[in-house]
């Protein structure tokens, strides 16, 4: 494992998150990613998918050791106390093809999915959130908010006071799909025509999904 492309290895070895590709005709939701791209689909349900794909185009690339190593992670966290249900996590997908490895990874609950975030992939607790904005407690939130048709305007504080309100605050760009409306964004955002929103691509700055 040790000559995996760095990426694939964050992923694999649960230390960073990342998502899937069209390249080998892989969706989250309603989502076509194309390779290098990340996106995460949080359902009404409370259910989230997420995945990655990365190129996977040398000899001494393993495919069978990498799926090894992805079932044997599955099945840590599914056996271990942090899990909610039984089978929290499922892969729903894995497959190389066209030098392109893809993982897309279905999670029971947002706890578990969170919980996976923050313990297994290594994320900092002041760079991930999801839940409701009266409990985060680790992230800080800050900025300007729009609504997605850009028609209302928020301040931090006016986040903040919606305490029942859930919020995704991530840090790197996603492709982000949520079965619940979205209220607000934050200016560092964007959102397409089929309410899909895309999150700032800097390594720097966090952003803000509220829903």
């Amino acid at each position: 494992m040790k000559h995996i492309n760095k990426k694939l290895a964050a992923l694999f070895l649960v230390l960073v998150v990342a998502v899937g590709a069209t390249a080998c005709g892989s969706t989250i939701g309603d989502m076509d990613i194309a390779k290098g791209e990340s996106a995460v689909y949080i359902q009404e349900d409370g259910k989230v998918s997420y995945g990655v794909a990365e190129k996977f185009d040398k000899d001494y690339y393993d495919e069978s050791k990498l799926e090894d190593t992805i079932n044997k992670e599955v099945a840590d966290y599914n056996d271990g106390k942090k899990a909610s249900v039984k089978n929290a996590i499922t892969v729903d997908t894995f497959k190389v093809k066209s030098d392109v490895a893809t993982l897309v990874l279905e999670f029971a609950t947002t706890y578990d999915f969170s919980t996976y975030i923050k313990e297994y992939n290594k994320v900092e607790s002041n760079e991930f959130f999801m839940g409701k904005i009266a409990d985060n407690s680790d992230c800080k939130i800050k900025g300007d908010f729009t609504s997605p048709d850009k028609k209302k305007d928020a301040t931090t504080k006016e986040i903040k006071a919606m305490e029942d309100a859930n919020i995704l605050i991530i840090k790197g760009k996603y492709k982000v799909q949520l079965d619940e409306d979205v209220k607000y964004i934050s200016s560092n955002c964007s959102v397409d025509d089929d309410g899909i929103v895309t999150t700032d691509d800097s390594d720097e700055n966090l952003s803000y999904i509220v829903y």
